[in-house]
């Protein structure tokens, strides 16, 4: 594209910034090719009010929300237990439909879709553009970084190298949405019940398993052009607005982009799925390996023609001759960085 990449890459932050922007968060961080996107919930004084201060401890299992960030007191980590605050769930809840309208969006919006016809990108017919996205919850410090020539505005935790850590993770496991189990248990149950777990991992510099899950999303289809309803005054932009200032956890079951993404993740699929992976993740490979190679089967339909999730296990297995390792302890080291 030489000197129209950045038109290319603009579009794409359009539709990022949009959207996270309308889901209630905060776009960060613009890195070419990548975003940094924040659902702040507030600073140490505001979690303080809530909680007192009996309930903030200085322990090393410092927790906050989907990317949000506050300062630590004195510097040191507290301990909070997120799920408590009132209505983070649905700010939880947001950050997830946030991402999954960016990847409706960037397979519906006309000037995007253009991409695939320009024989530049399209050498072999079958350029698409693809996002991976990773979601983590954990506390972060705010500020400026930088000097009197040049200053940023940022978030420096592990807690936001976690998120990358999913983000790069995503293509391991051939899926576009990635979290960690401390970002899903702050979801409301109606979410929850639409996010499927698919391993359980350690990370680069943690011996402490933790559950991966992921929404799952068919983007080679046709999304319907949106309108705004008839006889309403109001513009499509504005009905948006208004259907994510006004979020009910219906939408998890009433909204046609959320339900036309899983539509393959049928609860069939779904159980033999998680059969296989408990099989696979309490040590019985032969059981597993039956049970995930028939849910691999059954997404032919899929982007890539097959389940990622299963794929990545069942890659895993054979690499060890599909035998379990006398030292199997129901987890394996995550390869992304």
């Amino acid at each position: 594209l030489e000197d129209e990449i950045m038109t290319f890459i603009n579009n794409i932050a359009r539709i990022v910034h949009e959207e996270v922007t309308r889901w209630g968060g905060l776009c960060n961080k613009n890195l070419g090719n990548a975003f940094l996107m924040v659902w702040r919930i507030g600073d140490a004084d505001s979690l303080q009010s809530v909680f007192g201060r009996r309930r903030i401890s200085n322990t090393s299992r410092t927790s906050s929300s989907p990317g949000k960030a506050f300062k630590p007191l004195s510097g040191k980590s507290m301990e909070v237990d997120l799920r408590r605050i009132p209505g983070l769930d649905i700010v939880s809840d947001k950050a997830l439909i946030g991402f999954l309208k960016v990847i409706v969006e960037i397979n519906r919006d006309r000037q995007v879709l253009a991409y695939r016809g320009d024989k530049r990108l399209n050498i072999d017919g079958k350029f698409k553009i693809r996002m991976g996205f990773g979601l983590h919850a954990g506390w972060a410090i705010e500020g400026a970084v930088g000097s009197m020539q040049k200053v940023d505005a940022t978030y420096l935790s592990p807690h936001v190298n976690m998120a990358a850590r999913m983000e790069a993770a995503s293509k391991q496991f051939g899926v576009a949405i990635l979290m960690t189990k401390r970002f899903h248990e702050l979801m409301s149950t109606d979410a929850q019940e639409h996010c499927r777990k698919i391993d359980v991992v350690t990370v680069k510099g943690s011996a402490v398993p933790m559950d991966i899950l992921t929404f799952d999303t068919l983007q080679d289809q046709e999304f319907p052009e949106l309108h705004p309803p008839k006889y309403s005054n109001l513009s499509l932009v504005d009905v948006l607005n208004q259907q994510a200032d006004e979020y009910s956890s219906s939408i998890w079951v009433q909204d046609s982009d959320l339900t036309q993404l899983r539509r393959l993740a049928t609860p069939i699929f779904r159980d033999i799925f998680e059969n296989g992976m408990n099989n696979y993740l309490s040590g019985n490979w032969a059981k597993a390996r039956v049970l995930l190679e028939k849910a691999n089967g059954m997404m032919t339909e899929s982007d890539t023609g097959d389940d990622g999730p299963s794929k990545s296990i069942l890659g895993y297995m054979h690499s060890r001759d599909w035998k379990c390792p006398l030292e199997w302890k129901g987890f394996r080291q995550l390869t992304s960085k």
